[in-house]
């Protein structure tokens, strides 16, 4: 009988013990659950944070850039076109009805098409406005400004439906378009430069293209690409925080082309 006693006894003693352990496994396993799920809520507002600072910069990039193509479109084209005007107003002369009627024709036209690029610029003057006229027609309205430089013939190609993406990647997509051509213009000393935009069922693909001097791998580390390569590695970088892959095809003498792949459904954070 007393061994029976100190069976049960020990039995008690030993699921007590069980008992308890368990207890300290499961307090312990919420306390390390609780605290990796903190730890992941901040690492998700921390890249949250990253994110929404580099669409805040990339923004900035665009209006710096679009500020500088306004600057030089007025100083070039609306600025002459006015200069004309000018000239026509001050030679005219209302002895002569029908030269006079001629010349506020011409002068008419004249403000007309003044009025008419400065409503074009107007377009890029904001990166929201990407949203509105989309992200093709703003970026052939890129091409259109460095074609009327003189310097390069343009070649603008959609394929496919277009189809939207979220506000944020939009301009990012923007930004790296507007720093391809920017780097066709310092650097590549091409005479055309090609965009094609293809809107595929699961993917947007832009190919950049120019028939510049090329450049290797190498001399990237040279100045080739804007600032030491630091350009592309920007570029990079940021088609990656949408869920895009970058690809940069280079042979000398031949050209470049830049190849941004972005799928519509990306794994980055996105508002």
């Amino acid at each position: 009988m007393q061994t029976d006693n100190h069976d049960i006894f020990f039995m008690i003693i030993g699921g007590t013990i069980v008992l308890v352990l368990l207890l300290c496994f499961i307090v312990s396993f919420l306390f390390v659950y609780k605290a990796r799920q903190e730890r992941h809520k901040r690492e998700m507002q921390e890249i949250k944070k990253q994110y929404d600072q580099e669409i805040l910069k990339t923004e900035l990039e665009i209006k710096e850039q679009t500020l500088k193509n306004i600057s030089e479109e007025i100083h070039d084209n609306v600025g002459q076109v006015l200069s004309l005007a000018v000239l026509n107003l001050s030679a005219l002369e209302f002895k002569d009805a029908d030269k006079a009627s001629q010349k506020v024709d011409n002068i008419t036209r004249l403000v007309e098409k003044a009025v008419a690029d400065l409503r074009n610029l107007s377009k890029t003057m904001d990166a929201s406005n990407i949203a509105q006229v989309g992200l093709a027609a703003i970026i052939q309205f890129e091409l259109e400004m460095l074609e009327k430089t003189g310097m390069y013939k343009t070649t603008f190609n959609l394929s496919g439906i277009e189809k939207k993406l979220t506000g944020s990647r939009e301009i990012v997509i923007y930004r790296i378009v507007q720093e391809s051509l920017n780097n066709v213009m310092k650097h590549a000393q091409a005479t055309s430069v090609e965009v094609a935009l293809v809107f595929s069922d699961a993917c947007l693909v832009i190919d950049v293209a120019d028939n510049g001097r090329g450049f290797t791998r190498t001399n990237t580390n040279k100045g080739t690409m804007s600032g030491n390569g630091a350009g592309i590695k920007n570029m990079t970088s940021r088609a990656a925080l949408i869920g895009g892959e970058l690809t940069i095809k280079s042979v000398p003498s031949y050209g470049t082309r830049v190849i941004l792949t972005v799928p519509y459904t990306a794994g980055a954070i996105h508002h």
